[in-house]
């Protein structure tokens, strides 16, 4: 078994071997972790290389023959930039020592931050004002050809680009659609869209005519989107001018639209326009490439509601060919199609398990977290049991994941919580998890996420067997109070499970002629249950006790709180349960993975859980029915 001695933030959390010591010696360092490596962002190179392959007339800021004009000689730096001359000094002979000077370092691998250049930097900065539209775009498609420098602040690069940026955000009001895109397109090549303000001030223009914009204006505006990752005006303009021109798109187009409304948090909600692309992608999927799919599956997933069920499930079916064909990755963005609607196809899911199971060591913390979801979310069972040997693999994988656990620490306490659906539970990894100086490190600021809530009560249910740390009860409180649903009542607005939740609280009052009282009995679940005290041998229901923890204080009620010195082998504790649409899986008698382990939870703490799906109560039309209902249903819990 692996041991870890020392959890180092400083050093990467590294793992040493050693025989005599449990996983977690006390001796983590809340020093900032060492940066992340930064990955190369293929989707929005793949994005870009859409628009630049296109016939259509996308604003692609291409080299060319950009330093035809400039100094053939390349061996020494020009004289004009090492003795910079402050007459000469005419735009035209500004620009054409820039790029002398940009293929001088281009070609010798010079940096630009070397102090001879330092003068001329100066000069040209100074009098950039005065070159025309045309020369201030070349200077600026110019510095592509830079060798990378250090940093952005690097000397004398950020003098240029921070002042093409000023020149270039001064003369917005006065350029075309087309000028602006193509810019903004000059500044993407260069890595600077999100560090200047050009293309945001640019795409704050555009969003003013957004729904006026030729289709591949829109599909170019949308690019910049994905890149700043921020809305522009109303979005909705966008989802309206896609809906007029969709079936002028082609579908890696319609992939990058995706991307950008995915990034910016905009969900479609055109359904006209959503069943478009459910049947575009649909008709196409044995020749989609894999980002393409993958961006549009998002979108998919992101916007579908209740009305798109039947469409989720028609592409669902019709993606199972597909899963020897495309990458992992993707296989992992179809499993996730149907976790917003819970609706699983079971044999498409066992596919890509399959696949997993296979390339489980090469996945990333960031995929196992997912199909994590996945598997803990559908709750299935499949034929070859590949879900349950899933499960007991992945503790000893995140035992060799240390670095990508401190970059994405809660990434890790998912997974955990997850597994913990499945009854999978490694007290050795709970133990890191709950660790104070861990947490702290995963929330650095503010109070633990909702995983926490779960994780820090399944190490309360363990017992004794459980020997590490805890949250604190002042987290606990505050984690009640936001994480918990209110107790439904007039004073809020109530969804149809609130209104099935009192219709059977009244139902139960009448029928043992007694108020029954909603609690939080597992306050890590966000939604109460109806809570009745009964005494088998006096046969009535006992009220709860004058001590029993008042609402949203994080407390798991135990038989203890709720029945006080009455607590005896003789009272049950009912937790009526009311199961709405979201708590089982569409169209198939499971319960979600949630679901699922509140109930376990519940009989694990002594009381006794009474199901009742909210289109059962439903069908029932009169009060007798409901009488007659709840009758059955507590006597085949409790003998009632």
């Amino acid at each position: 078994m692996l041991w870890i001695t020392r959890i180092s933030l400083q050093r990467g959390l590294a793992i040493v071997q050693q025989a005599q010591r449990p996983l977690l010696y006390r001796g983590i360092r809340t020093a900032p972790t060492m940066p992340a490596r930064l990955f190369v962002d293929a989707e929005n190179q793949y994005a870009h290389s859409i628009l630049s392959g296109s016939l259509k007339p996308y604003q692609i800021a291409r080299i060319g023959d950009l330093f035809n004009n400039a100094a053939a000689s390349c061996e020494e730096a020009p004289q004009h930039v090492l003795a910079p001359n402050e007459h000469r000094t005419k735009p035209a002979d500004l620009y054409e020592d820039l790029l002398a000077l940009v293929q001088f370092c281009s070609q010798t691998q010079t940096q630009i931050s070397d102090e001879r250049f330092a003068d001329f930097v100066r000069i040209f900065c100074e009098e950039l004002h005065r070159l025309s539209d045309e020369q201030l775009v070349g200077s600026l498609r110019s510095l592509q050809q830079l060798p990378t420098p250090e940093s952005t602040k690097t000397a004398n690069y950020m003098e240029l680009w921070n002042t093409l940026d000023i020149e270039c955000c001064r003369r917005i009001e006065g350029w075309s659609s087309a000028q602006l895109l193509l810019v903004s397109d000059a500044w993407y090549q260069l890595g600077l869209v999100r560090i200047g303000e050009f293309v945001w001030l640019a795409l704050r223009k555009l969003g003013r005519k957004v729904r006026k914009l030729p289709p591949e204006q829109l599909v170019q505006s949308m690019f910049l989107c994905n890149l700043l990752r921020r809305p522009v005006f109303e979005m909705f303009d966008f989802e309206h001018n896609l809906a007029q021109c969709v079936q002028q798109m082609t579908l890696p187009e319609l992939g990058v639209m995706a991307m950008g409304f995915f990034k910016t948090q905009t969900p479609i909600r055109n359904p006209e326009l959503l069943q478009q692309l459910f049947d575009r992608l649909e008709a196409q999927l044995d020749t989609v490439e894999d980002i393409t799919l993958v961006a549009l599956l998002k979108i998919l997933r992101y916007s579908s509601k209740l009305q798109q069920v039947d469409a989720v499930n028609h592409l669902l079916n019709a993606l199972q060919p597909q899963v020897e064909r495309v990458s992992l990755l993707t296989c992992l963005h179809m499993a996730l199609l149907g976790c917003e609607l819970q609706t699983c196809n079971d044999e498409l899911v066992e596919r890509i398990l399959l696949r997993f199971e296979h390339s489980l060591d090469e996945a990333r913390l960031k995929d196992l977290e997912r199909i994590c979801l996945v598997i803990a979310l559908f709750n299935l069972r499949t034929p070859s049991g590949v879900e349950h040997r899933l499960v007991q693999r992945v503790p000893q994988l995140l035992r060799s994941r240390i670095d990508e656990i401190l970059r994405y620490p809660r990434c890790y306490t998912n997974c955990l919580q997850f597994l913990s659906m499945r009854q999978v539970c490694d007290i050795e990894l709970l133990t890191v998890a709950l660790e104070p100086r861990f947490v702290r490190h995963v929330y650095r600021s503010g109070m633990p996420g909702r995983e926490y809530f779960h994780l820090d009560s399944l190490a309360q249910l363990l017992g004794a067997e459980y020997t590490g740390a805890f949250l604190t009860e002042k987290q606990r409180q505050q984690m009640g109070k936001l994480y918990t649903q209110y107790v439904p009542d007039g004073n809020f607005k109530l969804n149809k499970t609130d209104r099935v939740m009192l219709e059977i609280r009244d139902a139960l009052g009448s029928l043992l002629r007694t108020h029954v009282h909603a609690k939080h009995l597992l306050p890590h679940f966000d939604r109460c249950d109806l809570v009745v005290c009964y005494d088998r041998q006096q046969q009535r229901v006992l009220p709860l006790s004058a001590d029993c923890p008042a609402d949203y204080t994080g407390v798991l009620l135990t038989r203890q709180h709720l029945l006080g010195e009455r607590e005896a082998p003789h009272v049950e504790t009912l937790a009526v349960v009311v199961a709405g649409w979201n708590n089982v899986i569409r169209d198939k008698e499971r319960p979600t993975g949630q679901f699922a382990m509140k109930l376990q939870q519940l009989r694990q703490m002594g009381h006794k859980p009474v199901v009742i799906y909210w289109h059962e109560w439903r069908e029932l039309e009169t009060s007798a029915d409901r009488q007659d209902f709840l009758k059955r249903r507590l006597r085949q819990a409790a003998n009632i």
